[in-house]
């Protein structure tokens, strides 16, 4: 059977061919305005971003004009504290010399020193803070009074001196640590002890262990009182939060004392173990851990526990709560490994345990970073068994 035959293709008349425009060569008139000229026009815009982003920037990475701004006391100080105290936190190893500046760290001191001679102005505000880790970041510009943005300055401050290696900041740091006139001000002593941490690590714990005046500092922190007044309302008729800003207190010198370890700071922290506040005791656990001490086993395996209720009391919002689930169980995975590795005889017979059912279960309760929880306690398992002494 054959195939029927193709029509014929149909030919335009001539008539149409000739009314058709004659196909030209582009012109370099046309290459112009359909390439170059919309590039020039990206570049300029380009340009002039970079040069606004310069301006804009111009001297926030020269510590010696960030510290003259501070000290002039002017409306943005608080904002050029923050911008130093990140600089100072950099990993660049160019300004690795700069935590070894003594004029600087001296400068920042006394500033500080006779900041906080100066009474901040009551003026009937709530406390600028709910939360130590944060109500307002670097970038935000605080609302409402100038008290606010001093006692931010001071915090900043604080946290610039803690970055340095050398000492010069430690006194005025002691002062922030102790100083509370003002209720606003607790949040200056988190951040000055979470600052004399800091400097434990830059010029190493010895030399702060034997500086009686920190240990007294540390010590008196640890040991504050809850506080008398109700804690903030709870969130959309949820539950009271075990959050007190004096209890935070507890906890951020347990970690300190962590840091700073020796035989005083091990006394303080094996006491805190039974604290009524979840975070002053887990600090207390996970200090205890990096030096080895086993007695830190039964608060580690509360921060195991993946339904433990307990851990996100501190905290409203829904979000926080499940960020701090989160954080306690990689902590406690983590300290677990510090005390293998810091105590090979010690018993990890339950510790294992509670990994293994971290490992086994589906974790229904975590519901952010489960996979990065579950891996961590893989990975610890794994560590733990390949550190295990033998067996004689």
């Amino acid at each position: 059977m054959s195939l029927p035959d193709a029509p014929p293709v149909k030919q335009p008349s001539r008539a149409t061919v000739e009314s058709l425009p004659p196909v030209a060569p582009p012109t370099g008139t046309f290459i112009l305005q359909l390439f170059l000229i919309p590039l020039l026009i990206v570049t300029i815009v380009v340009v002039l971003w970079v040069m606004f982003s310069w301006v804009a920037h111009m001297g926030r990475d020269n510590a010696g004009d960030l510290a003259k701004a501070i000290i002039r006391d002017d409306t943005a100080s608080w904002q050029r504290a923050y911008e130093l105290a990140d600089l100072l936190r950099s990993p660049d190893p160019k300004y690795a010399g700069l935590r070894q500046d003594t004029e600087l760290a001296k400068a920042l001191a006394d500033f500080l020193d006779r900041d906080l001679k100066q009474p901040l102005e009551r003026q009937g505000d709530q406390l600028p803070f709910t939360r130590r880790t944060g109500t307002y970041s670097g970038s935000q510009a605080p609302q409402g009074s100038d008290r606010r943005a001093r006692v931010m300055r001071r915090m900043y401050l604080c946290r610039s001196l803690g970055s340095f290696a050398v000492q010069d900041g430690l006194p005025v740091l002691l002062k922030a640590a102790r100083q509370e006139t003002d209720p606003v001000e607790v949040q200056v002593r988190f951040s000055a002890i979470e600052a004399i941490s800091t400097l434990a690590d830059n010029c190493g714990p010895q030399a702060l262990r034997d500086n009686p005046d920190v240990m007294e500092a540390l010590l008196a922190a640890s040991r504050e009182p809850d506080d008398t007044t109700p804690p903030p309302p709870p969130a959309n008729d949820g539950e009271p939060t075990l959050y007190r800003p004096h209890a935070e207190l507890r906890a951020v010198a347990a970690y300190s004392l962590g840091v700073i370890g020796g035989e005083e700071a091990t006394e303080r922290l094996e006491q805190m173990l039974h604290d009524t506040y979840p975070n002053a005791r887990y600090n207390a656990a996970t200090g205890l851990a990096r030096m080895g001490n086993a007695k830190c086993e039964r608060v580690l395996r509360e921060m195991l526990d993946p339904t433990n209720a307990v851990a996100i009391k501190d905290e409203v919002n829904p979000n926080d709560q499940a960020c701090k689930r989160t954080t306690v169980l990689l902590n406690g995975i983590k300290a677990t490994l510090h005390l293998a590795e810091a105590n090979r005889g010690a018993d990890l017979t339950t510790l294992t345990a509670e990994l293994d059912k971290l490992i086994g279960s589906p974790l229904e309760s975590v519901t952010i970073e489960r996979s990065k929880v579950k891996n961590a306690a893989i990975e610890v398992r794994r560590l733990i068994d390949v550190k295990k002494p033998p067996r004689s």
